[in-house]
C-alpha cells in the first residue's frame, strides 16, 4: 500500500451507499444488493465495503465501515 500511496497533506475519505442495479431478484423475493463503500478520493481506491439488508440501514454500516478502517488523520465526508 505504501507504494501506491500519493503522499497528501490530508486524505479525503468519502462514505457513500449504493444500491447494485438490476440485484433485485423478484421470482425469489430477495431485495436489491446495498453497499456502504469507503473511498480514499487522492489514491482513487476503495478501502473497503460494508453490506447493508436495505438502504436506510446505511447509517447503522457507516460507524462500523469506519471503526474497521482505523483512520487517522483524514477528512471523513458523507
Amino acid at each position: 500500500m505504501p507504494a501506491v500511496r500519493e503522499k497528501t497533506d490530508s486524505e479525503v475519505i468519502a462514505i457513500d451507499g449504493k444500491t447494485a442495479k438490476g440485484s433485485r431478484d423478484r421470482k425469489n423475493n430477495r431485495t436489491p444488493l446495498h453497499m456502504v463503500s469507503a473511498w480514499a478520493c487522492n489514491n482513487r481506491l476503495v478501502l473497503g465495503q460494508e453490506v447493508t439488508h436495505e438502504k436506510p440501514n446505511e447509517i447503522t454500516a457507516i460507524p462500523k465501515r469506519l471503526t474497521l478502517l482505523e483512520l487517522k488523520g483524514c477528512i471523513v465526508t458523507i
